[in-house]
């Protein structure tokens, strides 16, 4: 193939040649002007030529659908990359059998990258949706031609106000103590979520009243820093205080508490915990975070952000001996920074998605550990 590529341009470079002297040299064969000898052989050397370019032409590929919202409107871009195909051969796009031809198209040198600007409507309870490029239209050879494939993308659900607060309801402040015979010493400060909760009705003698146990996930490293623990709920410190029901340290720091009080306070409300089947979860995700960095004056924090990483090795370098060969974990940039140890993130839809561990110097990253983990700290601690 080298090789007839090379004769076609060896054979047209002498063309131009004898043309280039036919300009200042009357040359005649049989009678006939040589540039007009030579006009009929480029045309018909072009001729022949882009028909073989059209024969050996790779078919047309969809490598890739980005999709991606914008903030001002609302909308969502979706950005197919095509190769082999040119801007001017590009006829219509199919996203999940809807055919559009209302599209912008930017090129560069080997690609083509198709956009479609359309709304997006998510399920109740989903914080994702996918889609998928059924199929393309274009020219070839002066007629259109069509291509069935399947590629799919990932569309991420927006931050929902209503959603935050209903969740943040069900996250706490957590200060460690140390309880003596007659004092107590607070030295420590992070975050949890109450995910279970049983209740019981007690006979006093002024009357009957409710108790609860309220059992709270957080860090083993938030738990390890006390033998007793004062809770922070909607920004209160309540009056009784919790005490540790296990931890859970199998690639995982992990911690469970168990706060038995009268007082009524708002359980996570999410079936994972009844189902102990985590949410999928996607790189560029969009999800929230929820704890109290650097104590109760920051109680409750919101911080959006995007997944960034999935099944992320994270070590944990100090005293704590916990993560020592790696605990896995999924990244986000949702970074709250010190004493947001065990609060939680979510996704868009408002399930929850991980337990934050650790973070970055910078307070750029936000290491979360994954609920099959905390699931399985659950069934090993409470034995469900």
């Amino acid at each position: 193939m080298k090789k007839f590529f090379a004769y076609i341009r060896n054979t047209i470079l002498v063309l131009a040649a004898l043309y280039a002297t036919s300009l200042f040299v009357d040359i005649r064969i049989e009678g006939v002007p040589l540039n007009t000898i030579y006009d009929n052989a480029f045309r018909e050397t072009y001729k022949f030529v882009d028909s073989l370019i059209d024969r050996i032409k790779s078919e047309p590929e969809v490598t890739q659908l980005v999709i991606t919202r914008d903030t001002e409107t609302g909308l969502y871009s979706f950005e197919a990359t095509i190769r082999y195909v040119d801007k001017d051969e590009f006829v219509s796009i199919e996203i999940d059998d809807v055919v559009y031809t209302d599209f912008t198209i930017e090129s560069s040198s080997r690609n083509i990258k198709v956009i479609v600007i359309l709304p997006v409507e998510f399920e109740p309870g989903n914080a994702n949706k996918q889609f998928e490029v059924t199929g393309i239209t274009y020219l070839r050879n002066g007629a259109e031609a069509t291509l069935d494939t399947s590629v799919e993308g990932t569309a991420f659900k927006s931050i929902d106000t209503e959603i935050v607060a209903s969740k943040k309801i069900s996250v706490v402040g957590i200060s460690a103590c140390d309880a003596g015979e007659f004092t107590i010493t607070c030295t420590s400060w992070g975050s949890g979520v109450i995910f279970e909760s049983d209740a019981r009705v007690i006979e006093g003698t002024l009357g009957d009243y409710t108790e609860y146990d309220y059992y709270i996930m957080t860090n083993a490293h938030v738990a390890n820093g006390g033998n007793t623990y004062e809770i922070y709920y909607n920004n209160a410190k309540l009056n009784d205080r919790a005490s540790l029901e296990g931890t859970y340290t199998v690639g995982a720091d992990l911690a469970i508490l168990k706060l038995t009080t009268r007082a009524s306070l708002v359980v996570l409300d999410d079936a994972q915990f009844e189902t102990k089947v985590a949410v999928p979860i996607y790189k560029g995700q969009t999800v929230f975070s929820i704890g109290s960095p650097g104590g109760p004056q920051n109680f409750n924090t919101v911080k959006e952000g995007v997944i960034t990483n999935l099944n992320v090795p994270v070590v944990l370098e100090d005293e704590t001996e916990l993560c020592q060969t790696a605990c896995y974990a999924f990244q986000t940039d949702a970074a709250l920074g010190a004493g947001s140890s065990g609060g939680a993130m979510f996704d868009s839809a408002g399930n929850i998605v991980g337990i934050h561990f650790a973070g970055d110097k910078e307070n750029t990253v936000s290491s979360e550990i994954p609920m099959s983990k905390v699931f399985e700290a659950i069934d090993a601690i409470m034995g469900e």
